[in-house]
């Protein structure tokens, strides 16, 4: 018996399960119908973001056709990013765009999110099944090489490949498949001779690229990048090519060139959150705050609001700001740029929902406590501090780890061990953390001795609370002592307070310097309890007086 090739396919198309996803209804209606004449019957219909996810974790769809503009705050890019993200779909999954905006930087978001076509509005009937055909059966083709990658089998993906292109000939897609496994498997000489081979038969541009990568990972950085600024003459619209060419000028330190470079590819592709990042980074490396903002405001006009994504890319480019206001010589302008990130939480602000606000909101105070700190304003960081983190009292598990994990270090500072312990939990619940989480982790760390700190902190805290009772005036020592180390800790002026009253000193000047550290601090319970109940005691010793 003949033995079955694995891309050998009748379609069936019956089988074949598809997924519209437009705002407007009778755009999705109109493309259904037309799908229905090429015998498609499953065809699933998604007008906004949150049931285009919904639907996604319940199909396993073959075919996807995304408007690009799915509503004046969502692109459609921005939400194949997350559905890739989440593993909403699987990586075999036909992607086509659909827009009746034909400008550049909607054509090129979607070449440069691996989308396998693009079409324009209003639709040709002809072309729009012609398209579905090819992206099916292109799929089809590439499916086996993809579960294999998925179950880790590289050597069986390799070999799928080689299958493929001998039994098919040339087919570019499969190619850069073939040549990215080897490069990542550092099997140069394979992929170079494939290289020279595929090469013969197209000048593709992609190929041009992994030769310009090629050349990097055997060491020729000149070369790589003389390649790369050729293919940009080229093709200018072929984005990932400016990407490498970024990344490579900064490795070779010439980080002007490489800003210039990855501030192009951001204004290709504004849509394309990681760009923003890498150019934000580039203008803190090289010292440039006006392109940094420009960089914010394109990025925050482009936030994937989403889940908490788009808090954690608006963290990101804080800890960038961070950075560029640590560098600034004249105090005048780093309060400058305070006031244009003000602008820029602003900006944002007006794109997000009642929730979202609440986040971001908690965010800024967070943010602005950190740099009080940072100027030497400690009452000022601590108030902004807890009002940052006043929506999650009791709730901890509700906040993004974002905020958590930028709110942490001030929390240690202060000696908050209520609300460290908090954070803690959360953070050792979290299966994965993003690389912001890990930043900010990894820089506490760097402090061996925080956590036996602490650990000190909490012993002395509770030494002293159960001493109040037996002996006010240990216990008013023991405060002292905590309050030398720690000045604002919120326990320890409670306690201070409770041990004076304790042995009748309500005119003890540290009652009344204790009350001004707490005033208008938002507390946690139980500290919100016990501050209420000193308040009655104090208020009743005066009157008794």
């Amino acid at each position: 018996m003949a033995e079955v090739s694995p891309f050998t396919h009748i379609i069936d198309w019956q089988h074949v399960k598809v997924l519209i996803i437009d705002d407007q209804l009778s755009s999705a209606l109109l493309i259904q119908n037309i799908l229905h004449s090429i015998d498609l019957t499953t065809i699933d219909i998604a007008t906004n973001c949150t049931n285009a996810l919904q639907l996604c974790k319940t199909t396993a769809y073959d075919l996807i056709l995304i408007d690009f503009h799915l509503d004046p705050q969502l692109s459609g890019s921005e939400l194949l990013t997350v559905m890739r993200k989440k593993n909403c779909i699987s990586s075999y999954c036909g992607i086509i765009f659909i827009s009746g905006d034909r400008t550049p930087e909607v054509i090129v978001t979607s070449i440069s999110m691996d989308a396998d076509s693009f079409l324009s509005k209003p639709l040709n009937i002809g072309i729009l099944k012609q398209r579905i055909v090819t992206v099916y059966q292109a799929c089809l083709k590439r499916k086996p090489i993809y579960i294999a990658l998925e179950n880790k089998h590289i050597s069986t993906a390799i070999s799928l490949c080689r299958q493929l292109l001998q039994l098919h000939g040339h087919n570019i897609d499969i190619e850069i498949i073939l040549l990215d496994l080897l490069i990542d498997q550092q099997d140069w000489i394979q992929a170079q001779q494939l290289l020279t081979l595929f090469s013969e038969r197209s000048q593709h541009h992609k190929l041009i690229l992994r030769k310009a990568q090629l050349m990097h990972k055997q060491g020729d950085d000149v070369a790589a990048i003389q390649q790369l600024q050729i293919l940009i003459k080229q093709v200018p619209l072929f984005v990932e090519a400016y990407d490498e060419l970024a990344v490579l000028l900064q490795q070779q330190h010439q980080s002007n060139a490489a800003k210039d470079i990855a501030y192009q590819a951001l204004r290709l592709t504004p849509s394309i959150s990681h760009r923003s990042l890498l150019t934000a980074q580039l203008a803190v490396k090289t010292n440039d705050p006006s392109l940094f903002m420009k960089t914010g405001k394109i990025l925050v006009t482009h936030l994937p609001l989403i889940d908490n994504d788009w808090i954690i890319q608006f963290a990101q480019f804080t800890t960038l700001f961070e950075q560029l206001h640590s560098q600034q010589l004249s105090p005048q302008r780093q309060q400058q740029l305070i006031k244009q990130l003000t602008k820029l939480h602003q900006q944002a602000r007006r794109r997000l929902t009642r929730h979202q606000k609440i986040i971001l909101t908690a965010f800024r105070h967070i943010t602005l406590a950190r740099f009080a700190a940072t100027n030497k304003h400690p009452l000022k960081a601590k108030r902004r501090l807890l009002h940052g983190l006043k929506y999650y009292f009791g709730q901890m598990s509700q906040a993004p780890m974002a905020i958590i994990v930028d709110a942490l270090p001030l929390l240690i500072h202060f000696g908050e061990t209520g609300l460290i312990k908090e954070a803690y939990q959360t953070i050792m619940t979290q299966n994965v953390l993003d690389d912001h989480c890990h930043h900010r982790l990894n820089q506490l760390q760097e402090n061996k001795f925080i956590i036996e700190n602490i650990r000190l902190l909490i012993e002395q805290l509770a030494t002293a609370k159960a001493t109040i009772d037996p002996d006010p005036q240990r216990a008013y020592c023991i405060y002292q002592t905590i309050l030398r180390d720690y000045p604002y800790n919120t326990e320890a002026h409670l306690g201070r307070i409770n041990s004076l009253l304790m042995t009748q000193q309500m005119h003890h000047p540290d009652i009344n310097t204790s009350l001004r550290q707490i005033k208008k601090m938002p507390l946690a319970s139980p500290l919100l309890e016990w501050f209420m109940l000193l308040q009655q005691q104090y208020k009743d010793q005066k009157e008794s007086f």
